[in-house]
This record gives C-alpha cells, structure tokens and sequence, in this order.
C-alpha cells in the first residue's frame, strides 16, 4: 500500500518512510510491502503471528503511547490491520 507519505507495511502498518525500514527478499533485495520487523530474507520474521495477536500487540503500544483505552485501541488496531495483505 502507498499512502501520500510513502509505503506502509502490509503486515504492521508501518510507514516505511528509508529504505532501511524495507524488509528483504531472500536475494538480499528490498522488499517493498513488508517492514524489516515483520519480514527478513524473504520470509517473516514471526511466522506463527495472528491477526488477533498483532492486534493485541498494536493496541498496547497505542494505549502505552497515545494514552487512548484499551478497547478503543483495539478497534482502531483491527480497523488499520485487517486489510492488510498478510492478514486477508
């Protein structure tokens, strides 16, 4: 997914706005749909990951960083992350 600030990774949600935040295909080579967090060498990084343990995951960093309720969070984590590619 492009956003007008550049990529956002189709796993987290990430904007990916250096080339250093761009994951990698096994050749080495960027790949452009999956953060480096999320994908390395061309497979994810944690492949026993859940749409319902990324959201969980998301929604915590929400309400430790943005001060926002748990269950508002998790809307807003479910809403951002079930389009993406990695969870459809």
């Amino acid at each position: 997914m492009v956003t007008p600030e550049g990529l956002t990774c189709q796993s987290c949600a990430m904007p990916m706005t250096t080339p250093e935040e761009l994951g990698t295909n096994g050749d080495g080579s960027p790949h452009d749909e999956y953060c480096t967090y999320c994908f390395q060498e061309g497979e994810f990084t944690d492949t026993d990951l859940t749409l319902t343990h990324m959201i969980d995951l998301a929604a915590e960093m929400m309400v430790s960083d943005e001060g926002i309720s748990e269950p508002t969070a998790k809307l807003a984590a479910r809403e951002s992350l079930a389009p993406l590619k990695r969870w459809r």
